[in-house]
């Protein structure tokens, strides 16, 4: 599945965990409560794509194009994300995994288990 041309499709809802979409083009694609635990994505475009409510535990993002995507109420935990193209990207309400009082406790680059 590595280098698919993906623009604009709707993924809402489905289970990709662990697929590998190298490479693919998932510009503007719709991701909103799909479930992508140990998908790879390293080098995808996922510019403007939306990606909110998605299960992406242990995801690979490395050298994905991250720019104008919005993780709102993403599961993120053990995701990678080194070395990404991230500009105006949304994180807002973003879980972790742990228990309301660890996160609140730890530095948010912990709390989103992201690896930099």
């Amino acid at each position: 599945m590595a280098g698919m041309n993906m623009e604009g499709a709707d993924m809402r809802a489905t289970d990709c965990s662990g697929a590998n979409f190298t490479g693919s083009n998932f510009r503007y694609a719709d991701f909103r409560g799909a479930v992508v635990h140990g998908t790879n994505f390293q080098n995808a475009s996922l510019y403007g794509a939306k990606m909110q409510g998605v299960e992406a535990k242990h995801a690979d993002f490395r050298g994905a194009d991250l720019r104008q995507v919005n993780f709102g109420g993403a599961y993120l935990e053990g995701a990678v994300m080194p070395a990404i193209e991230a500009q105006r990207v949304a994180f807002k309400k973003m879980l972790a995994g742990e228990a309301k009082e660890a996160k609140e406790r730890q530095p948010a680059k912990e709390r989103v288990g992201i690896e930099i």
